[in-house]
């Protein structure tokens, strides 16, 4: 364990990976209390981040402890060249931190001047390193050097202990960094850590904090070594995953008209998996649609395989994650406007990015217009949700009408109609047959048709619904069309990735008309109203419950549908 995370901490590099995500989460294990880290664009005086306490086990006094953090190894150019070099640092810190930047409430306590690296000194700058400490030290200042070997004697120590960490979630950490390289294996060993970690209800807070840093570190490790291992899948879905979790711990907090220190540092963890999953998601999708999707059949065929069912679930796949971004996006540039507006800015940006990038996507893969699972009606969803909030519903109208035409007609040829079988070897086979015997199995339920039929109605022609109509009361006359709600249970095993929860409305059926089917939606909106009592909903982070039924594949509730009618 400790040479994995040597490793781990060798390869992080200075800025937002070791100063913001693994020292801070360390620091506060060990009994310190962080009272800076870096902000771009601000001048540090040499100090990356500051913090004050003492270290459990090691010392008897409270130290002012101020550490100079760098990437991977020191070496001797590292130590002398420029003004982001070792030495001209350690000099401002003596010369001006220490003098302009102490509080009063501190200003009395010794001071711990800590050279910070994921790697190790070089040999060339140990006499370097020796003589300025030995020369510069005083009775009040000392001068200390915390490598990769002491960061990972105090991460096994204190957030990673066998005594802490148990041999079971140690055991599934380790395998999912082994795995790095395989993307199903690996996702499913981190959620078998994760939910050893974070899923156990009812904890003491000092243990809440303790298992959510645990869990954020050995999720970062994992993320680190799959960008090394080139599988940016994994990277995407263990840090979706852990945005999960980490609410599942979150979300049984009690209510409170003040924060409590303890609600503080959970929503601080909160915000480090937020982080690292929107990190994630760019730089994955930064490789494959907002590279590829301009040119006509480039994801499509990026896929490697002659089956349609292939191509059609990794485009979906694709677009859903496109649209949930963009939904994150989207969500936070509105929360941020008041209190960021340059980070509100950029959120704005990278939203309209998602927005072009998926007119781009459907434009250039056809089989997005074709959806082959009932369940894509999850990605379709999202990309109208998005489309709604950021007022981009005409873009997406066209397409939305094609997906329509193409379902109901592959229906009428027997080819690739969307299907409520989500096994992957039925799927590959599908259809079998074109008796009405095997349509009416295939197509026993689906959400898909009456998310369809109400956009329809808003958006689509006379001919065009009454089309949409008699095509599916030929050939699936007894399909149950269909919605889901969530319940009572949802909030407690949603996020977990549980799926016997929520209430299923019926009587969808586009034959009875939309008016009747308006008033079914309607009053089962009015009557199931336990999605207001789903904690995420409540606290303003409705993306994340619809994030949620993207990842675990649960439909998304008809109160999302036509969010401005």
């Amino acid at each position: 364990m400790k040479i994995i995370l040597k490793e781990y901490l060798a390869s992080l590099k200075e800025r937002g990976d070791l100063d913001k995500s693994v020292l801070p989460n360390l620091l506060a294990e060990i009994g310190l209390r962080v009272l800076n880290t870096p902000m771009i664009g601000t001048r540090q005086n040499g100090v990356d981040i500051a913090a004050v306490g003492k270290i459990k086990g090691e010392d008897d006094e409270r130290f002012l402890y101020l550490f100079c953090i760098k990437a991977g190894n020191i070496t001797r150019r590292d130590w002398d060249d420029g003004v982001q070099a070792v030495r001209p640092e350690l000099n401002e810190i003596r010369d001006v931190y220490l003098r302009t930047n102490v509080a009063a409430e501190h200003a009395g306590l010794p001071v711990r001047i800590i050279l910070c690296c994921g790697g190790e000194l070089d040999e060339t700058v140990l006499m370097n390193w020796a003589g300025y400490s030995t020369q510069n030290q005083t009775d009040k200042i000392k001068y200390q050097e915390w490598n990769g070997d002491r960061l990972a004697d105090l991460m096994m120590r204190s957030l990673l202990a066998r005594e802490l960490l148990d041999e079971t979630p140690r055991r599934s950490f380790q395998k999912a960094v082994a795995m790095v390289n395989e993307p199903s294996a690996c996702y499913e060993y981190s959620r078998a850590f994760l939910h050893n970690l974070l899923v156990e209800e009812e904890l003491a807070p000092n243990i809440q904090l303790l298992r959510l840093r645990q869990a954020y570190i050995c999720l970062n490790a994992i993320t680190t070594w799959a960008i090394e291992a080139g599988n940016l899948e994994s990277t995407y879905t263990v840090s979706e995953l852990g945005v999960m979790l980490c609410w599942n711990v979150l979300r049984t907090q009690p209510p409170r008209h003040r924060p409590i220190q303890h609600d503080r540092s959970l929503q601080v963890l909160l915000d480090q998996f937020i982080k690292l999953y929107l990190a994630c998601s760019e730089r994955y999708l930064a490789k494959t649609a907002f590279e590829h999707s301009k040119r006509l059949h480039a994801l499509s065929t990026s896929v490697r395989s002659r089956e349609a069912v292939d191509v059609n679930l990794a485009l979906f796949e694709l677009l859903g994650r496109l649209a949930i971004r963009g939904c994150w996006t989207a969500s936070l540039a509105q929360t941020f406007t008041d209190e960021d507006a340059e980070f509100a800015r950029a959120l704005r940006e990278s939203t309209g990015l998602v927005l072009d990038t998926m007119v781009q996507l459907i434009n250039s893969n056809p089989t997005l217009n074709s959806p082959f699972k009932d369940d894509h009606m999850i990605e379709i969803a999202l990309v109208m949700y998005l489309a709604q909030m950021t007022g981009s519903t005409p873009q997406f109208l066209p397409w939305l009408k094609s997906v329509a035409h193409q379902t109901t007609l592959a229906l009428s040829i027997n080819s690739h109609y969307p299907t409520c079988f989500r096994d992957y070897v039925d799927l590959l086979n599908h259809p079998v047959s074109a008796d009405a015997s095997y349509r009416a199995e295939a197509c026993s339920g689906s959400v898909l048709y009456p998310y369809l039929f109400v956009w329809l109605e808003h958006s689509a022609g006379d001919d065009e619904k009454v089309e949409f109509k008699e095509r599916l009361a030929r050939f699936l006359p007894n399909c149950t069309h269909q919605a889901w709600l969530p319940d009572a249970e949802t909030d407690a095993q949603i996020w977990r990735g549980e799926t016997d929860h929520g209430v299923c409305v019926t009587d969808l059926s586009p034959q009875r008309g939309f008016d009747d089917v308006a008033e079914t939606l309607n009053l089962a909106i009015e009557n199931c109203t336990d999605i207001n009592e789903i904690s995420a909903v409540k606290s303003g982070l409705s993306v994340l419950f619809m994030a949620a039924c993207r990842h675990y594949r649960l439909p998304i509730p008809p109160h999302f549908w036509l969010i401005n009618s």
